[in-house]
């Protein structure tokens, strides 16, 4: 698959070229749980563009699509920044190391996309789901289709500010395109091409191409800082250098029944002829 291709080269492409912030003997904010300070090799910019046909989840080594699914699901349709209402509902643990003491992620995620305002197209209060797709079907070609989890002015009530954050819609013809912005990706973790934020926000398109009757277009992935944490790059070179046979051409279906955005759960999703490497690796998060 070409997703395939692309992790390999950009891989490749941080490994070789990259900056590495140790050499720089600069002070680093992420760290490991044992305290000690999670040095990358980063890249200042990347782009990555799919076509309207392409799945991007790479099959170099198996994406959590499930619980990615779900984490959207958690964010977008039920407007939540309850870390334990994810865990409960479900079954996803791993944002609990960023856990604030009421159980929320803080006014993060969830909460940004349910915030009300008074919407500027029809002066009605609304939320940013909400408006997108109101906008979407009302008024196809405003240039005004975004949904922004960053506000500076909740910034400081955060425990973690949004890695990927910012998602711009444009309408042509019978299609919807969408540019992902992404501050900060963990290349192994989640933010390669093929990985867990390509995933989870081809999902979204798709969403809200179908209660908008609307067909998928070009969706377009940019990466402010592209970074492989120093501990990462023996998995990394471990995952480029396997011989995995590509037998993978996935497609993502959705219930055609769903209509309204509010309706979908992780049971109106499959992907069919996805055969990943199936090799667990211990991947672990910085902070």
């Amino acid at each position: 698959m070409r997703v395939d291709d692309l992790y390999k080269e950009y891989a490749k492409k941080i490994i070789n070229s990259g900056y590495d912030e140790e050499n720089k003997n600069l002070d680093v904010r992420a760290k490991w749980d044992n305290g000690k300070k999670a040095y990358a090799i980063y890249l200042p910019q990347l782009i990555f563009e799919y076509d309207e046909n392409e799945v991007p989840i790479t099959s170099l080594r198996k994406i959590a699509r499930k619980t990615a699914i779900k984490e959207l699901l958690r964010i977008y349709k039920d407007k939540s920044n309850d870390v334990n209402y994810l865990e409960e509902n479900y079954g996803v643990k791993y944002w609990n190391k960023w856990k604030k003491e009421d159980g929320t992620l803080g006014k993060a995620y969830g909460y940004q996309v349910g915030k009300n305002f008074i919407s500027p197209e029809n002066k009605k209060n609304t939320n940013q789901i909400e408006r997108l797709i109101y906008n979407l079907k009302n008024d196809p070609l405003n240039r005004r289709h975004i949904i922004d989890l960053y506000d500076v002015d909740d910034a400081h009530e955060m425990s973690l500010i949004p890695c990927a954050f910012l998602t711009m819609w444009t309408v042509t013809e019978d299609k919807l395109n969408m540019t992902l912005i992404q501050r900060s990706g963990d290349f192994l973790a989640a933010a390669s091409p093929g990985g867990i934020n390509e995933f989870q926000y081809y999902v979204l398109l798709r969403m809200i191409c179908a209660v908008c009757n609307l067909k998928p277009g070009k969706f377009v992935h940019f990466v402010q800082n592209a970074h492989i944490y120093k501990k990462h790059i023996p998995i990394i070179k471990e995952i480029i250098e396997k011989d995995v046979k590509n037998t993978s051409n996935p497609k993502l279906i959705l219930n055609p029944k769903i209509k309204n955005f509010n309706d979908f759960t992780i049971k109106d999703f499959s992907l069919e002829n996805y055969n990943p490497n199936i090799e667990k690796y211990n991947i672990e998060i910085a902070e």
